[in-house]
């Protein structure tokens, strides 16, 4: 089976070429780092199998998909995160592949495909598609109507992607246009401004403290007040941080509502 690699991101795309390069029934034939350009390629050569990153710029996965005109490819999508992606996926029984992905589900990904072309059941797995997308389309308008923070951080590192539940950070600090994430006695680098990460964890639990560094208050086991107003953080991980003048305010409502 001819094959297409789309992901914007370098290193995850040579990671998957390799390891379909193993796989004897696929001939990864192009790969496209810009899904406007993998959708010109698709529409012109007909490959018989796609996989798709969902998370890029300009154009998602989905949008990328929703565009296909027949005779359409297989599709299997590469997805870091969002467990309700998933779920739409495996209830209308639609290929996908975890990052950072594992050799032995994609082997299984391959095979399943390899059966269905040869029993010529592309038109149902089209069908099945079309079903998963308009579940996960109507899950993202849902989500628009309201708030909603991450429960998981995919922070992408040299050589590798790490899914990092929100809910085992300690803290978090700013360098520049980077964020020193610390969980679980490890710092992973994540390229974000603080503002930025801040849209998308939940201010109940997570509060700043500092102008560069954010902290999880139900990791929080000591808080001791200076004599110049600034107060003393001790985590559970044993870290020490110290607060700003600035944002006393927040940490006196949270001592209160202990």
């Amino acid at each position: 089976m001819t094959a297409v690699v789309v992901d914007d991101e370098p290193l995850a795309r040579r990671g998957l070429i390799h390891l379909l390069g193993k796989e004897p029934d696929i001939n990864v034939v192009a790969d496209f780092g810009q899904p406007a350009r993998a959708l010109e390629y698709i529409t012109a050569h007909h490959p018989d199998v796609v996989f798709l990153d969902i998370m890029m710029p300009g154009m998602s996965g989905l949008e990328l998909a929703q565009q296909l005109t027949a005779p359409q490819p297989s599709l299997v999508f590469v997805t870091a995160f969002d467990d309700y992606a998933v779920r739409a996926f495996e209830h209308h029984a639609v290929d996908y592949l975890l990052k950072p992905i594992d050799p032995e589900r994609l082997t299984a990904a391959v095979a399943a495909l390899s059966v269905r072309h040869q029993g010529l059941q592309v038109q149902v797995e089209n069908e099945r598609l079309k079903a998963a997308i308009a579940e996960l389309q109507q899950s993202i308008t849902a989500r628009t109507t309201q708030p909603s923070f991450n429960e998981m951080l995919v922070i992408k590192e040299v050589g590798r992607t790490t899914r990092l539940a929100v809910s085992t950070i300690d803290w978090v600090d700013a360098a520049g246009d980077y964020m020193c994430v610390h969980a679980q006695g490890e710092t992973h680098i994540l390229r974000s401004t603080m503002a930025k990460l801040q849209q998308q964890l939940d201010p109940v639990v997570f509060l700043r403290v500092h102008r560069s560094a954010l902290v999880n208050v139900n990791r929080i086991r000591e808080i001791v007040v200076h004599a110049n107003g600034e107060y003393r953080l001790t985590l559970v991980s044993g870290d020490l941080l110290k607060s700003s003048r600035r944002y006393k305010k927040e940490i006196r409502a949270l001592m209160a509502a202990q």
